[in-house]
């Protein structure tokens, strides 16, 4: 069984492809890295905003 594709199976596809899944990716680890930091920090506000952008 053969499945259409929605393009032309050429390089540039793959690319598309590629940024399409990389960008949801790098803002899901970016805001889990960000509440990970938010919860390793001391106690206090200026610590926990500090830190959450320390955490990776």
């Amino acid at each position: 069984m053969e499945f259409p594709l929605p393009g032309e199976p050429c390089p540039w596809r793959i690319v598309d492809d590629c940024c399409g899944a990389f960008t949801p990716g790098a803002i899901g680890v970016g805001i889990f890295q960000a509440i990970k930091g938010f919860c390793n920090s001391p106690v206090g506000v200026n610590h926990r905003l500090r830190r959450e952008f320390d955490s990776h």
